[in-house]
């Protein structure tokens, strides 16, 4: 038996699934699957996933659209999105110049594939064997399509791919992904043919991302810079498949581990260790500019003079860079010499700070790696790099000024909504306002209203509620008063008025608990847990903390009311897997039984890989150092939904539990009148 590799037998059976998996067609804007509404417009094009939510392909096809959107079709469906990017950012008739790309981001999130972006962006390619996808219509069919050649060289002066016409090339493929066929990565964009059918084609290399415009003003946060908001996604994406233990599931890191290690730039940068990396590098903020870049580079290793086309932008293409001037053949030369760019790169200037987590997540990948494969002197070295770095660049950030502003409440206004215990499905309502001097009942409703009818009757009451208690830059926060039973309840989407945005993306919205139980005494022998005024005090004050109650990196874990009880009263729960069975109730029902007044959960989880919600919520509670800051944080999460910011996807069907237990809820049988 032959135990030689064969690239293109290997490609076929590992990547070509994965690639067609993450490829799409492009088509006027539509929603829907095949047997909803009408027939899929025509095909304009290919495309395909780059990171979560956003597609890159090339602008002649983007740029069909009208008023900026297009359809973006997938295996059973469609969706709108919207082109963000497009350079030349206005189609014209006749061949469109370099770089003829463009960045799709969708409108609603799905679930879907992405594929691996070669790093390997800067150079010059010739003689690859790549591989094309994408979607072509034969006889009024619409079909996938893939194809193979030979990149023959270079065209014109930006770099444009030349391709061989061993394959044939048909109309629709422009757009979709060309992938090197030795390495497993996309290497570039299929433009179209060059000429005649018969004349081969031309691809635009990945490189071209990097004229994505760089903004006038200084960043403070990643989705100000569209090349970091995009790149970073596709390196978290795929650090979280290849972290899930949930399921059993090929990847492209996996595949790419199969390769023989030829394929690898450094033998020590193996395909786990670099899409580990990768990811790392991701969740920092990225490098102050370009010229920040290069200047660090050049720090590690001297500039031997070469010219780059194209400068480096982020950390991922910073490191090859780096890598192609390596002149080493040790694997521990390799391999320290990768550890101290990743440490570099966290405790370089940065265009807003670092949290600390990301830069103390990177030290310590780079700790381990070289306690288990590095000598003890070059371990030394490494260290004494990283402490001096910290101690001159003073990572970490204070935000007292902010948190002292945050520590005023925010004006509120309660809405409670009580079932009728003899009339199933029909509700009652009470609304107050929250002062200083005291509560101020503000309207009732005692018709036994349907739930879905509420919106619309609680529109004029709620309105007027609200004007009575904004503030100038201060929208009041809602507080929902809910029964156990109703906690799920999605009064954040709810539009009041009707026509309006939803509620939550307006203003904060917070549940809070109407029927909490007393709490269960702990077994024989266990100590009482913190009382829910220390809870909700220590929450308040500095080094607020989460725990993630019912999974453990992908795995689901029991929510036991003995755990809960035993969390220190800094500690607030969080619920990853919801919804469960029962729709997540009893783990609700645990929680408010533990005596917990804050707590989040989601109520839908669009994403089996659940790296990016704890991520997210990792981000939202540091953003405040006290529990002061969640109703407006969670607010913040609810608009980035509602205007499509596929950062915040992660958070639909947020909810959070604020229950103040010093601000006991009116008694059911209390008067309320209408001033």
């Amino acid at each position: 038996m032959n135990g030689a590799h064969d690239p293109d037998a290997y490609f076929s059976r590992r990547f070509a699934p994965l690639v067609k998996a993450a490829t799409v067609r492009i088509h006027a804007a539509h929603d829907g699957y095949p047997h909803e509404g009408p027939p899929e417009p025509s095909l304009w094009g290919s495309g395909f996933f780059v990171a979560p939510n956003w597609v890159l392909t090339c602008a002649h096809v983007a740029l069909e659209g009208e008023g900026g959107e297009v359809g973006v079709g997938f295996e059973g469906g469609s969706v709108r999105g919207r082109v963000e990017w497009a350079e030349p950012a206005a189609r014209t008739d006749g061949w469109l110049p370099a770089p003829d790309l463009a960045l799709i981001r969708l409108l609603r999130p799905i679930t879907h594939a992405c594929c691996w972006l070669s790093p390997r962006t800067g150079r010059a390619h010739g003689g690859e064997r790549v591989a094309y996808f994408g979607y072509t219509e034969i006889a009024g069919t619409v079909g996938a399509f893939d194809g193979r050649c030979r990149v023959r060289g270079e065209f014109g002066d930006q770099g444009l791919l030349r391709l061989g016409n061993e394959d044939e090339m048909p109309e629709g493929l422009s757009g979709g992904p060309l992938v090197d066929v030795e390495r497993g990565e996309v290497i570039g964009v299929l433009k179209g043919r060059r000429g005649g059918a018969r004349d081969g084609g031309l691809g635009i290399p990945l490189a071209q991302l990097r004229r994505i415009g760089v903004p006038g003003v200084r960043i403070g946060r990643e989705e100000d810079d569209p090349y970091h908001r995009v790149l970073h996604a596709h390196d978290r994406h795929h650090a979280d498949l290849h972290a899930d233990v949930s399921e059993a599931r090929d990847t492209w890191t996996e595949a790419q581990s199969g390769l023989p290690a030829a394929a690898a730039t450094v033998a020590a940068l193996t395909p786990k260790r670099r899409v580990v990396l990768h990811g790392l590098l991701a969740q920092l903020p990225p490098p102050a500019g370009t010229p920040a870049l290069v200047a660090l580079v050049d720090e590690l290793l001297p500039r031997r003079g070469e010219e780059l086309r194209l400068a480096p932008r982020g950390w991922r293409e910073g490191l090859e860079v780096y890598l192609d001037r390596l002149e080493l053949r040790d694997i521990h030369s390799e391999l320290e010499a990768v550890l101290r760019y990743a440490v570099y790169a966290a405790t370089a200037e940065h265009p807003y700070p670092a949290a600390a987590e990301a830069a103390d997540a990177v030290w310590d990948w780079v700790r381990d790696l070289a306690m288990t494969e590095l000598p003890p002197l070059a371990r030394s070295r490494l260290g004494a790099e990283w402490h001096a770095r910290v101690r001159a660049r003073a990572i970490g950030r204070s935000r007292r000024a902010e948190e002292a502003a945050a520590a005023v409440p925010l004006p509120s206004v309660l809405l409670e909504i009580t079932e009728r215990a003899w009339e199933q499905g029909r509700f009652d309502w009470y609304i107050t306002a929250s002062r200083p001097t005291g509560d101020l009942p503000l309207g009732e409703g005692r018709h036994g209203t349907a739930l879905a009818d509420l919106p619309a009757e609680l529109a004029g009451p709620l309105g007027e509620a609200f004007r009575r208690s904004d503030e100038p830059g201060r929208p009041a926060v809602l507080e929902v008063a809910l029964r156990q039973a109703l906690l799920d309840l999605a009064v954040d989407t709810w539009r009041i008025p009707p026509g309006s945005p939803p509620i939550g993306e307006l203003r904060p919205v917070v549940v809070r608990c109407a029927d909490r139980p007393a709490e269960p005494p702990p077994e024989e022998g266990a100590a009482p847990g913190p009382a829910p005024q220390e809870r909700w005090a220590r929450l308040h004050e500095d080094g607020m903390e989460h725990a993630c109650v019912d999974c453990d990196e992908g795995r689901p874990e029991d929510v036991t009311a003995d755990a809960l009880r035993d969390l220190e009263a800094r500690f607030f729960p969080v619920l990853c897997r919801m919804p469960g069975g029962d729709g997540g109730r009893e783990a609700i029902r645990r929680i408010v039984g533990s005596g917990h007044p804050v707590a989040l959960w989601r109520r839908e989880r669009t994403d089996p890989v659940c790296g990016e919600y704890h991520r997210g919520i990792l981000r939202t509670v540091k953003s405040g150092t006290t529990a002061h800051r969640l109703p407006a944080a969670v607010r913040e999460l609810r608009a980035g939904i509602g205007a499509a910011e596929p950062e915040a996807y992660w958070s639909r069907g947020i909810t959070l539990l604020y229950d103040d237990p010093g601000r006991p809820l009116p008694g059911d049988d209390d008067v309320l009148e209408t001033p």
